[in-house]
């Protein structure tokens, strides 16, 4: 056996086995590939996290420990397993709810009002138009307005 400065020493059974398992006599700490089994059968066990339901209204968290209890929970439509942030809201769904919690009285005057503006915007962009184009488009108009006269 050879003494290098400072550095540990070559054991015989290095040269011929490279698995360094641990001995009385040389117990540094060992490496094992992931080829090899373990030395001590049963050592790792494992348990399942418990899951996160998310109450889709509040927010609200809770855990689930069994499969019976994420069950019981997920049969209420309330609860889900994504938070409610992370809930994709369709715009057009969102109004339709908000229009729907409304008066008949105030949903005619939100809709009338919503007229009224995209009349105000068109008028803003025809006003924009050289005259030449917005004769023509006036007569492309009055042209389409006949046609749907003579149709209905």
């Amino acid at each position: 056996m050879s003494q290098t400065d400072g550095r540990s020493p070559f054991r015989p059974r290095q040269l011929h086995d490279l698995r360094l398992q641990p001995t009385a006599q040389d117990p540094r700490p060992t490496f094992f590939w992931s080829a090899d089994p373990p030395r001590d059968e049963n050592v790792t066990i494992t348990t399942e996290y418990p899951k996160l339901l998310f109450h889709q209204v509040s927010g609200d968290e809770f855990p689930v420990y069994s499969k019976d209890q994420e069950v019981a929970k997920l049969a209420d439509p309330a609860w889900g397993r994504v938070a409610p942030v992370k809930v994709a809201i369709d715009p057009l769904e969102a109004v339709r709810s908000e229009l729907a919690n409304l008066s008949d009285a105030d949903r005619a005057l939100v809709i009338e009002m919503q007229r009224q503006e995209r009349i105000q915007t068109l008028k803003a962009k025809m006003a924009a138009l050289p005259d030449v184009d917005l004769e023509s488009l006036l007569t492309e108009s009055a042209t389409l307005a006949r046609g749907k006269k003579k149709a209905g």
